[in-house]
């Protein structure tokens, strides 16, 4: 064995495993997709340019908010997902962190 095989320094062994592994010890459920051949379903989503798990988080705000109606489900996932005027990546993420955090309302 090569020692550069031997000390192989990559994202997956030193980033991604060690972080699915402290989520799963926190309780999250893991969906970890090593296989090349994966579909977008195997992701819960429509297509791989969604973000979002948009059914996984309607299930969630129901099991969280059960007396939500569903159009209220749906415009507060809306709200959760929806373009953000912020320009950059930390700003947005301060506006749903606040959105989260402060409460969504909804009719």
């Amino acid at each position: 064995m090569k020692p550069s095989e031997r000390y192989k320094l990559d994202e997956r062994n030193y980033v991604e495993i060690p972080l699915l592994d402290q989520l799963s010890g926190l309780g999250w459920e893991i969906i970890d997709l090593t296989d090349e051949k994966q579909t977008p379903a195997d992701t819960f989503r429509d297509n791989f340019t969604e973000v979002v798990m948009s059914k996984v988080l309607c299930e969630q705000l129901i099991n969280i908010n059960p007396w939500l109606e569903d159009d209220q489900v749906e415009e507060v996932a809306r709200q959760l997902t929806a373009s953000f005027s912020g320009t950059g990546l930390i700003e947005n993420n301060k506006y749903v962190l606040h959105l989260l955090l402060e409460n969504t309302s909804v009719s």
